[in-house]
């Protein structure tokens, strides 16, 4: 499984776009730890494994990572990026970091790329497991476009692809645990695999998309960092003359580049290898090339323990005993993020639902629902409170308390 020459192509062309300098600088970055490896255990290192604790905040997995022997920092889990990076949260701050090259980084988005910097870390290390003298992009909050506020970012940093590809990793969300591996984890009769290639240090899989009767086989970037469950493009749907489902919603994702308006539709169907989905919410974004955007995000990933095999190009899906996959969706239109004092702020409202027919506004920070301290209710808790038909009663910071009752929206929360 090969990326194709098109596709080659129009990576290079992007390349090429740039400038200069960001182009030299931005490879420089996706290549500087290509020499080093991991450092385990002495005694385990012919058959290393271990878990470690792991925290999800909304759907995206986080675990606690040592920088340079000392601070502890909470780190995003993300196979979607092509390298590790830090914010200047203010525990980073601590590190007194030098400042190495300028680059930029970019993502979701329709706006312009973070300006970052290379800077160095003696170690990072997690579990049992260190690397030594990492080179990471470090980027200012207050110079990107990911957060509404600085106060949003609860996170210290990203584990890229420049680390992740040297270790397999296995993920249970049910458990809160994540497990590192130097070999193949134990197989389950009940494993679905599926082979992975890795082109330009996005690691990929091939999935069938089912609508209105017809089959569409593509490939798909595996991304961790994804809080969604599939993502696919509207150049796509209109080179393939496919007639999507009439209810779709208007909404908007955020990356390193800023705003990301698309539509939110229900897929009816979706194989993964021989396992296959029904009503998968699907974010469908413009693209002006039918082989962008094409995403399976964590929301789809953590409904099974997933296995991200590097070592054997290999995904396995693994399900769960007493679960099988459903989709959640936001009946309200609102979508709650966490800040660095607990309280929830509202990071967007979507057009035409009822949370924006009783005047939400983002920005708005909500310091109750339903009498709950904020500071009690996490965005796990919010994306399945919000699913679910219910009268809500919002209070706020700054203004005056709001109540809203949702409902399930036809052809999208239900099956049309």
């Amino acid at each position: 499984m090969r990326m194709t020459m098109k596709q080659i192509i129009l990576t290079l062309i992007a390349v090429v776009m740039l400038n200069g300098c960001s182009v030299v600088n931005y490879m420089r970055m996706k290549n500087a730890n290509n020499d080093i490896e991991p450092v385990l255990p002495t005694s385990d290192a012919s058959r290393f494994e271990q878990s470690v604790q792991a925290f999800y905040i909304g759907e995206k997995p986080y675990i606690k990572v040592r920088v340079n022997g000392k601070e502890e920092l909470l780190f995003l889990i993300d196979t979607g990026a092509s390298f590790t990076m830090l914010f200047d949260t203010e525990k980073v701050s601590r590190l007194q970091l030098e400042r190495g090259f300028s680059l930029e980084v970019g993502g979701w988005g329709d706006g312009e790329n973070s300006p970052a910097y290379q800077t160095q870390l003696k170690s990072v290390a997690f579990g049992d497991v260190s690397f030594k003298d990492v080179k990471v992009a470090y980027i200012p909050i207050s110079t990107t476009q990911y957060y509404l506020t600085p106060d949003e970012a609860i996170f210290d940093g990203v584990l890229g692809h420049d680390l992740l590809r040297h270790l397999n990793w296995m993920f249970d969300k049910q458990a809160s645990l994540i497990s590192v591996a130097n070999a193949s984890f134990s197989a389950k009769p009940n494993d679905v695999n599926i082979p992975t290639d890795t082109f330009f240090s996005k690691l990929k899989m091939p999935v069938t998309m089912h609508i209105n009767g017809r089959d569409f086989e593509q490939e798909v970037s595996i991304d961790t960092g994804s809080r969604h469950y599939f993502k696919f493009n509207t150049e796509y749907v209109k080179n393939h003359n496919i007639q999507l489902p009439a209810v779709a919603i208007q909404a908007s994702d955020f990356g390193l580049s800023g705003e990301a308006k698309h539509k939110r539709v229900r897929l009816p169907g979706l194989s993964l290898g021989n396992l296959r989905l029904e009503g998968i919410k699907t974010n469908v974004i413009e693209a002006e090339d039918e082989d962008n955007y094409w995403v399976i995000g964590s929301a789809l990933m953590n409904q099974f323990i997933t296995i991200i095999d590097y070592q054997n190009n290999m995904i396995v899906f693994r399900p769960y005993e007493k679960d099988s996959f459903t989709s959640r969706y936001n009946l309200a239109g609102l979508d709650l993020r966490k800040l660095k004092n607990g309280m929830l702020i509202v990071r967007q409202v979507f057009p035409g639902l009822v949370a924006n027919q009783h005047g939400f506004k983002a920005g708005s920070v909500v310091t109750s629902i339903n009498h709950v301290d904020a500071r009690d209710i996490t965005e796990q808790d919010w994306l399945e409170m919000v699913a679910k038909p219910d009268t809500f009663e919002f209070c706020f910071k700054l203004q005056r308390c709001r109540r809203i009752t949702t409902k399930h929206i036809e052809g999208y929360s239900t099956e049309p």
